[in-house]
């Protein structure tokens, strides 16, 4: 069956502004103006996954945290806390709050790869300045200024990579941010209302740092196989610089090549996020 573009009946349908940008400053405006306005979802989202991490890191019992975190110490902390605060629906449902322009773009892919890039920088832009200033302050108190810039690197770098895949999960499985009370008033229905949307909010919790872990895996074997004190102990400011820049280097790889493929999947999967796109009744 031949792809036809959405009808004006379909976006009329959604609510929003179907103009769609010309470059990309007019991308990360109106991501900007998506993000910094009612209902703050974002927003909201980041700063409770701050709160969880944090009081889980300070208050939980020592043996708790070794088990809940992989990575330990001050420096760490800024790391871990950028993980968890991208962790959540921000970094992988990208298309359905902005079904809309979406919609609209569905069929220019350069302008789906503004879009979808404006979305990582805005949210970066929300969670890094944040997490880098807990990253000098832990530094400050470290007595570590070398370490402290190899961590502020990691922090800056690393998260795109990580948000470049995490988004495949919200091209394969939109959903439209429809009020909870809704999702409950259709619970007949409850495996696409209920079921469906409960797991797709859920698998950020893993997804995210399970991605940020595999980034880190040719780090860590670096450590391990090449440092004098392995993983059991702090390490020299160089083999701390050496790791970040070969996790920085998969991540930059990982940005290219997840963006590219996100458009190949909005090409294959066209025809259906066209018709769950169009409806937002679908939730």
């Amino acid at each position: 069956m031949a792809s036809t573009p959405p009808s004006p009946e379909m976006l009329q349908a959604l609510t929003g502004d179907p103009l769609l940008p010309e470059n990309m400053r007019q991308a990360l405006r109106a991501e900007a103006a998506r993000v910094f306005h009612l209902p703050f979802d974002t927003l909201i989202t980041v700063a409770l996954n701050a709160a969880i991490m944090s009081s889980a890191w300070f208050f939980l019992p020592t043996t708790l945290v070794n088990q809940v975190f992989s990575l330990h110490g001050s420096l760490a902390f800024a790391f871990v806390l950028s993980s968890w605060m991208y962790s959540d629906v921000p970094a992988t449902n990208i298309l359905g709050p902005d079904a809309v322009r979406v919609l609209a773009a569905i069929d220019q892919p350069v302008v789906l790869r503004r879009m979808i890039m404006a979305k990582s920088v805005i949210l970066w832009c929300i969670v890094a300045p944040f997490c880098l200033v807990i990253a000098f302050i832990s530094g400050m108190r470290a007595h570590d200024p070398l370490a402290e810039v190899y961590s502020a690197v990691g922090i800056g770098i690393i998260p795109f990579g990580v948000l470049s895949i995490s988004a495949w999960l919200g091209i394969l499985y939109p959903y439209h941010p429809v009020p909870i009370r809704y999702r409950w008033s259709k619970r007949g229905d409850w495996k696409p209302m209920l079921l469906r949307w409960s797991i797709l909010v859920l698998m950020p919790y893993g997804l995210v740092p399970l991605l940020t872990g595999l980034f880190l895996v040719p780090t860590l074997l670096v450590w391990g196989l090449t440092s004098a004190a392995g993983l059991s102990a702090q390490l020299p400011d160089n083999d701390l610089g050496k790791g970040i820049a070969l996790a920085c280097a998969v991540s930059i790889g990982a940005l290219v090549l997840g963006h590219r493929y996100s458009l190949k999947l909005i090409v294959r999967r066209r025809d259906k996020l066209v018709a769950y796109l169009s409806d937002p009744l679908l939730g």
